[in-house]
């Protein structure tokens, strides 16, 4: 059953001012987003790599960088850069709201006909970036997974990932969404309208929006497709904080739960 996406719902005024949806006649190929917080470090050698590797496709292309709230200097870099680089964009929140409004705030914004995000690390290969393309040539969602069996890591994981991450698996699957090998992977690709759809319904704003975009993607009977990536990088760990975030991240989930059950309430009945 296909179900409607609802009117997207009422957020603060400040923090969505500068999200528009695409227009008539301003559509690239690909957009790329990156969702940013102090990473003044890395953020623009990462533009860098991904500018010069769009450019060998030979297709049109934008990059979104979508800093949530930066104390850094990162933000003032990616201004300078964008004096050289017409394809570079940057959208600010005012505040730290979490990598979930970050990323809702980028996809928004963006005006490709596909439209991917990946983490500032550039944690997988940016060849990645071809091989979602043509995945979404069949599919409307391409979503990575660290755990299939052509997946490989080159990085140990973490104590913190070795801890939580089998628990909030088992509860995400009893939960909430059943059948994803991977819901946490920062690799996530999808055609135009199956992310407006989705991201303009997206309440979560921090690390368990995975779950909500994989969750709605279900819900409103888009085609989704785990593929597998190649794990190279991994400093995703270093945004936890091992005090608030486990358990905001399990209140999320609730939250997501409930919205779901909300959904198909006030869908229609066939």
């Amino acid at each position: 059953m296909m179900i409607q996406a609802p009117r997207a719902v009422e957020r603060e005024k400040n923090a969505e001012a500068a999200v528009r949806e695409p227009q008539p006649g301003l559509t690239v190929d690909l957009s790329v987003v990156i969702p940013v917080y102090n990473e003044e470090e890395r953020i623009v050698n990462t533009v860098n790599l991904l500018a010069n590797f769009l450019k060998k496709r030979e297709k049109s292309f934008e990059i979104i960088i979508s800093d949530d709230g930066s104390r850094d200097s990162g933000p003032e870099l990616v201004r300078e850069k964008l004096r050289e680089a017409q394809e570079v964009r940057l959208i600010r929140e005012k505040r730290n709201r979490g990598k979930g409004a970050a990323v809702r705030k980028g996809v928004l914004a963006a005006h490709g006909e596909r439209i991917i995000f990946t983490d500032a690390d550039l944690a997988y290969p940016v060849e990645t970036i071809d091989q979602c393309v043509a995945a979404l040539e069949e599919y409307d969602i391409a979503v990575g997974s660290r755990n299939l069996p052509d997946s490989c890591i080159k990085v140990s994981p973490t104590r913190l990932r070795q801890l939580t991450g089998p628990v909030f698996k088992a509860i995400v699957r009893k939960l909430v969404l059943p059948g994803f090998t991977d819901t946490q992977c920062g690799f996530k690709g999808f055609r135009s309208q199956a992310a407006h759809d989705i991201f303009l319904n997206c309440t979560i704003n921090g690390f368990a929006f995975d779950v909500e975009v994989l969750a709605l993607a279900r819900l409103f009977g888009y085609s989704v497709v785990e593929m597998p990536v190649c794990l190279q990088v991994d400093s995703s760990d270093s945004q936890i904080n091992l005090t608030t975030d486990p358990a905001r991240m399990i209140r999320e989930l609730f939250l997501i739960n409930r919205r779901l059950r909300e959904l198909r309430a006030a869908a229609p009945r066939e």
